[in-house]
């Protein structure tokens, strides 16, 4: 662990304008329906788990690219509020953040998420500069931008420093490189599966605990999350109860809040337990980044469980 603690959490990836559509149920072709609520919020991977670091007390950076445009400008300002240093940012014309489009139907509590990814270019391939990704306790890095991911995280293995990922897909060049490089691995039990051919959870985590690993998480949503460390051992996490209502950005959260404990030097049970405890409470919140609690929030969720 690195003892320069400018930031806690460098993230360099993937952020979006999240456009929350909700329904009261999916509609028949050609109907119209009346939404019940809209709200437009910062998403993304790493911005969302940046935003929920940030709130559970660590100081976070973020240096992928924006541009000049409205969405930029709205995740910029987002940033900007929720305490997150952008000194490090390559500002492009041509960039800009993924915009989505996300319907929750209320009747079942699902979503869909439509997204383009037009300027989206994630990580930088030749930035931050050495001495900005050593001077952070976490690197945190997902799959957007492979080539800048893979740069950052090799910098940061060579010094010792964690780096926490949230991969979703695997269609680009470098992903097993990269996945390679990681040594905290949260995934979906879903993609998981993909990418391991194996369908238990126990089985999942000790195939993808792969040299160099750390701690592999694999998160099941309501049913919680398993995970090893290198003592092979699995352990099983069980979700918290609550009656969900958007479970957009759950995921995330949970990223961002082991970050947040991972350089505070918490233990793996801890950083597992608030992690979960912070994804339960965004559930019960419309969108990814608006329902992401606290420190304190988390804490007294906590004491009554």
């Amino acid at each position: 662990m690195n003892d320069n603690n400018t930031f806690d959490v460098l993230g360099m990836g993937c952020v979006a304008v999240d456009e929350i559509l909700r329904i009261p149920k999916w509609p028949e072709q050609d109907t119209k329906v009346r939404l019940t609520h809209y709200d437009r919020q910062c998403g993304g991977l790493t911005g969302n788990a940046l935003v929920a670091a940030s709130r559970f007390g660590a100081n976070c950076a973020f240096a992928g690219h924006l541009g000049h445009d409205s969405n930029s400008d709205f995740v910029k300002n987002t940033f900007i509020k929720e305490n997150i240093n952008l000194d490090h940012v390559p500002w492009k014309t041509d960039s800009m953040p993924i915009h989505s489009f996300i319907i929750v139907d209320e009747s079942n509590d699902t979503r869909t998420i439509l997204f383009h990814l037009n300027g989206s270019t994630g990580a930088p391939a030749d930035s931050p500069p050495e001495s900005v990704i050593l001077s952070s306790k976490v690197l945190f890095v997902d799959h957007y931008g492979i080539e800048g991911m893979i740069r950052s995280a090799k910098i940061a293995r060579r010094a010792g420093i964690p780096v926490v990922a949230d991969l979703e897909r695997n269609e680009w060049q470098g992903f097993d490189e990269l996945l390679s490089l990681v040594d905290h691995l949260i995934i979906s039990i879903k993609f998981a599966r993909k990418i391991s051919g194996c369908s238990s959870p126990g089985a999942i985590a000790h195939k993808l605990f792969t040299p160099g690993k750390k701690v592999v998480v694999v998160t099941g949503g309501e049913e919680g999350c398993w995970y090893v460390e290198e003592n092979r051992i699995l352990k099983h996490f069980p979700a918290f109860k609550v009656k969900a209502i958007d479970t957009t950005g759950c995921g995330d959260v949970f990223h961002g809040v082991y970050s947040a404990c991972l350089a505070a030097g918490l233990p793996i049970h801890e950083r597992i337990r608030f992690a979960s405890g912070a994804a339960a409470m965004k559930s019960l919140h419309p969108g990814a980044q608006k329902g992401a609690p606290t420190k304190d929030q988390v804490l007294e969720f906590l004491q009554t469980r």
